[in-house]
């Protein structure tokens, strides 16, 4: 009886052709093809088994580095390209995985928000792999006792609130201590510092004008003309006030209903705001609705607000 031809199994298609190790494993193929050996040869040439040569060109996980070099020095694989594919495949999937936070230059940052994520990054690109925070709170100890006039104490505690943007540095003293932590080259130290005294600057003028606003308001409100075009906005609704005015036109406000004649608490900025009177009669006949009170209302500086009603 003859023997049967040798028929060479047909190879599986590699599952992720486009990946490092995919065309690390296609570069092995080809090599071996044109020896044109079958896996099983192939193997023998190079002295290793044949599941070594099955996985290495299956693509599922990087092969050993010795197959690969047994790869360039039995099948002509190039050793430079080998090496390149090689050290791709090898890669640590984490840091394949790795993504940044997308965050402005530091001379691009104007808010809050976009030194929260400059600093959050300087973290991540720290290295290959970002420092925990008890390593970042021993290297700032270490650079806070050598100099305590340009670095603060940086607790574990603290660089956690500032890397998840919970919070900004409490002062530059601070913001150098974490970007020495995360390893930030001490010559981009002034472009961060810079970047975090505009922003402080900004919110302190945003909140230096927004007190000036509400103490203008409070002086007008509490002013005689404020009280008296209360009074008039509250009787063109048909509500007679049965005590002084509150401390704003927000907190609630006892009036008299010349309709129903009951006692309700109404907030001025309600009655300004939806054009309506008594709540008892609004809600029994609907918004109480006078040509008087909507000529009152629209004299009514509507900036005026209540967070709450």
């Amino acid at each position: 009886m003859k023997d049967k031809p040798y028929r060479a199994r047909r190879l599986k298609w590699i599952a992720r052709p486009n990946s490092d190790v995919g065309q690390l494993a296609q570069a092995l193929r080809d090599a071996r093809q044109a020896k044109g050996l079958t896996q099983a040869r192939a193997a023998k040439e190079m002295g290793v088994s044949s599941s070594t040569v099955q996985r290495a060109e299956a693509g599922a996980k990087p092969p050993e580095k010795y197959v690969v070099d047994r790869y360039v020095d039995h099948l002509g694989l190039d050793a430079a390209h080998a090496e390149q594919l090689w050290a791709a495949a090898s890669r640590p999937a984490g840091r394949q995985r790795r993504t940044l936070t997308p965050a402005p230059a530091p001379h691009l940052v104007e808010s809050r928000q976009d030194l929260s994520n400059a600093l959050r990054r300087a973290r991540e690109e720290s290295g290959d792999k970002p420092p925990s925070m008890a390593k970042m709170e021993r290297r700032a100890a270490v650079v806070y006792q050598e100099d305590k006039e340009h670095f603060a104490f940086l607790s574990r505690s603290a660089a956690n609130r500032i890397y998840n943007r919970r919070q900004l540095p409490t002062s530059v003293r601070q913001l150098s201590s974490y970007l020495y932590a995360c390893e930030v080259p001490e010559r981009q130290f002034r472009e961060l510092v810079a970047a975090y005294l505009r922003v402080k600057a900004k919110e302190h003028e945003e909140a230096v004008a927004k007190k000036r606003v509400a103490k203008e308001d409070r002086e007008r409100w509490s002013g005689w003309e404020g009280h008296e075009r209360a009074r008039t906005v509250m009787r063109a609704a048909g509500l007679d006030p049965v005590e002084p005015p509150p401390r704003s036109p927000g907190a609630p406000w006892s009036a008299r209903c010349r309709r129903c004649g009951q006692v309700s608490r109404v907030r001025l900025t309600r009655v300004v705001r939806d054009r309506a009177g008594c709540p008892l009669c609004s809600r029994k006949t609907g918004l109480v609705r006078d040509r008087r009170l909507i000529a009152a209302a629209r004299e009514w500086p509507l900036h005026f607000g209540c967070a709450t009603c």
